[in-house]
Formats: C-alpha cells, structure tokens, sequence
C-alpha cells in the first residue's frame, strides 16, 4: 500500500501560490527508499565522471 500523502512518490506537493508550487520530502518508507535510490545513483554517476576527468585528463579547480 502506498503513502496517502505522497502516492509512494516520497515527494509532497503544496500550492503556494497561482503557478507554484512547493516540492518538500515526505516522511514515508518510499521517500527513504527513493533518497536511497537517489544517493546511490549519485555515487555512481559520480564515479563514472571521476573516471572520465582522468580518462581525458580534466583537472577540476
């Protein structure tokens, strides 16, 4: 079953104003999962950026 709040996006939505809209984390199991998901993604794009810099030389300042 998925969250109420957030339909297992693990993200909450708010209208503030006509156009806009407040995107804030929710504190369900899914959005846990999802912050999981996000951070190992990172590492590995991360990883694979680092092994191109070297690959072609980039030095980053």
């Amino acid at each position: 079953m998925t969250c109420v709040k957030c339909n297992g996006t693990g993200q909450l939505y708010t209208k503030v104003a006509n156009g806009a809209c407040l995107v804030t984390a929710c504190d369900c199991e899914y959005a846990v999962q999802e912050q999981r998901n996000f951070e190992r993604d990172m590492q590995d794009f991360r990883k694979r950026l680092a092994q191109a810099r070297e690959r072609f030389g980039i030095a980053v300042k």
